[in-house]
């Protein structure tokens, strides 16, 4: 747990963020990053234990933390999030998931399920809170994409399952076009929308368990650092996008990959 910063000082004192999906993995140490820097961190998600543990670690640390327990996939829950929480000036859409599965057997539900949580959710929150960041002349839009919004899975990379999830893939395509869209509709404004896209972090909870000692040899030998990503790796470029400073860069996809999508 980051001690930078505890008291609430730092370059995002007094803002409000909420990182969706925060309670594990790459949000947690989003909530982390954010807290170091000073902001007042909601962390929400489906499951209210780690949700709880993530602020509770963070209050403990002096930081400002709460946990809200949410289906950003129901429209009721959307618009409590939006009404509890109308000072917003940090959004992650940081959510996600996806299912394995040959492309000829996903059922229409399945695949409806994936665009609710990757893609619906990022533009419905963004309809409730951007409005008012407008108005205040200052937020930020912080989605969270993957390398494979912009390339397609290589079954060399995955050789002990069949890697295909069409519904992923398709889905954070869809949301590095939403952030160019938004970053357009919101230029001028005093608000930026900008996404980052990891490359292979096999680490975290969601990955640990499809990622066999072949399979991280494998991406660690493709890329050109050398070895695959832990989440600490992608705090630096939150930082930047969150920042005071970074009024002027919208509407870009920040890759943090180790240069694995260079060849």
């Amino acid at each position: 747990m980051s001690e930078a910063n505890v008291g609430g000082g730092g370059s995002l004192s007094g803002r409000l963020a909420l990182v969706t999906g925060g309670g594990t993995g790459i949000g947690r140490q989003f909530a982390e990053t954010l807290a170091g820097l000073g902001a007042e961190v909601v962390v929400c998600g489906r499951r209210r234990e780690p949700l709880e543990e993530t602020a509770r670690e963070l209050s403990d640390a002096g930081h400002q933390a709460r946990a809200m327990a949410a289906d950003i996939t129901e429209e009721a829950d959307c618009r409590r999030l939006a009404t509890e929480l109308p000072n917003l000036d940090i959004l992650v859409n940081n959510a996600g998931g996806g299912r394995l599965g040959p492309w000829q057997d996903v059922t229409p539900e399945e695949w409806r399920a994936v665009f609710a949580l990757n893609l619906d959710a990022p533009f419905r929150l963004s309809q409730l809170f951007v409005p008012s960041m407008v108005q205040r002349g200052w937020g930020r839009v912080v989605n969270v994409a993957s390398v494979y919004g912009m390339l397609v899975g290589n079954p060399f990379f995955y050789p002990d399952f069949d890697w295909d999830s069409p519904a992923y893939v398709t889905s954070k395509h869809g949301l590095i076009g939403l952030t160019k869209y938004l970053a357009v509709r919101t230029g001028g404004t005093g608000v930026t929308v900008n996404v980052i896209s990891p490359g292979m972090f096999p680490d975290t909870e969601a990955n640990r368990d499809r990622s066999s000692a072949e399979s991280r040899r494998r991406l660690s030998t493709f890329t050109p650092v050398g070895c695959t990503g832990n989440v600490e790796d992608l705090s630096s470029a939150l930082a930047f996008l969150v920042a005071p400073e970074s009024g002027f860069v919208t509407g870009h996809n920040v890759v943090v990959d180790g240069g694995w999508s260079l060849w």
